[in-house]
């Protein structure tokens, strides 16, 4: 298999991570609001599998771009009281801002990982300019930077 399909292939891998905790925020937060949610979906266009669990459909859709939590009455007037429409403000809200929420505790604990494993660049003079107060001051190429005006 060639590099480029392989970059392809993790690029749509982790795109689709992204989704799944996107979604993820969504629908936790509308299962403890009480909103029904009729379908969690990773992809998009036809079902390729789908399976009930209780009483949300759990699919996997053909087009690998894109996901959704499908919810009652988020896009029309439902007179069902678990419709997200008929839900507070804040409930509401707190759905609908999950998901990016969602997303940034994502790249948050990535970058803790990231940062875990790989460390952080520490502050050394990497090259001086001739004659420079640097120079003057008696800073030398290698030197570890302790601290800043003081």
């Amino acid at each position: 298999m060639g590099i480029l399909k392989m970059k392809i292939i993790i690029g749509i891998i982790i795109f689709s991570l992204v989704i799944i905790i996107h979604e993820l925020g969504h629908f936790l937060l509308a299962k403890r609001a009480d909103i029904l949610v009729e379908e969690f979906s990773i992809g998009l266009g036809p079902t390729i599998i789908g399976k009930n669990f209780g009483e949300t459909k759990f699919s996997i859709k053909l087009l690998p771009f894109g996901g959704a939590c499908m919810m009652k009455g988020e896009d029309e007037e439902d007179p069902d009281e678990r419709a997200f429409g008929n839900k507070s403000v804040w409930a509401r809200m707190s759905v609908v801002l999950a998901g990016p929420v969602f997303n940034f505790i994502l790249a948050f604990i990535l970058a803790l990982i990231v940062m875990a494993s790989v460390g952080v660049d520490l502050p050394y003079v990497g090259r001086l300019a001739d004659n420079g107060p640097a120079v003057e001051a008696g800073i030398q190429v290698k030197d570890k930077i302790l601290s800043i005006d003081g």
